[in-house]
C-alpha cells in the first residue's frame, strides 16, 4: 500500500479461527428461515372463523351440501394464502429436520380446541348455527396461536446442511 492511499477502513485484520467463526455464523443466519408473514395467523384465523360460521349456517339451514362447497371455499383460500407466504419465505419455506413432530403437535392442538368449542357450544344448548361458528372462531384462534409458537420452534432448530 501506497502512504499516499488512504488505508481501507473496513479492513481489518482477523485471526483466521476468527474469520471461520463469523463465516459459519453469516451462513447460519442466512439459511435460518425468517418469521412468517405477520398476516399469515390472523388471516387463517378469518378463514376458520368464516368456515366454520358457514358450515353452521348451512346445516342450521337444512343445506348440509353447502359444507362440501363452503370445505373447497376454505381449501382453496389457504391454499393460496399458504403460496403467497412460501413466495416470501418464512417457515414454509423449508422443511427443517425434525419439523414433523411440531407440525402434528399443532394440528392436534387445533383440532382438540376446535372440538373443545363444539362440545361447550353443544352443553351450552348452542345449535347448528351456534356450534359451526364456535369451532370456527376457536380453530381460528388456536390456529393463530399454534403457528406463531411453530415458528419459533422451527427457527430454534439448527439449519440443514
Amino acid at each position: 500500500m501506497n502512504a499516499a492511499e488512504p488505508a481501507d477502513p473496513s479492513a481489518v485484520d482477523l485471526p483466521a479461527a476468527e474469520a471461520l467463526r463469523l463465516a459459519d455464523r453469516a451462513r447460519a443466519a442466512a439459511q435460518a428461515p425468517g418469521r412468517l408473514p405477520g398476516w399469515y395467523g390472523p388471516a387463517f384465523a378469518v378463514a376458520f372463523t368464516v368456515y366454520g360460521t358457514g358450515v353452521g349456517q348451512a346445516i342450521g339451514a337444512g343445506m348440509g351440501w353447502l359444507g362440501g362447497l363452503f370445505g373447497a371455499l376454505f381449501a382453496a383460500l389457504t391454499g393460496a394464502l399458504a403460496r403467497v407466504a412460501v413466495n416470501q419465505g418464512g417457515i414454509v419455506h423449508r422443511l427443517a429436520p425434525g419439523i414433523g413432530r411440531p407440525v402434528v403437535l399443532a394440528v392436534l392442538a387445533v383440532i382438540l380446541v376446535g372440538l373443545a368449542a363444539l362440545l361447550l357450544a353443544w352443553l351450552a344448548g348452542g345449535g347448528a348455527r351456534w356450534m359451526g361458528a364456535a369451532v370456527g372462531v376457536a380453530a381460528g384462534a388456536a390456529f393463530w396461536v399454534a403457528t406463531d409458537r411453530l415458528t419459533a420452534s422451527i427457527r430454534r432448530m439448527p439449519a440443514a446442511r
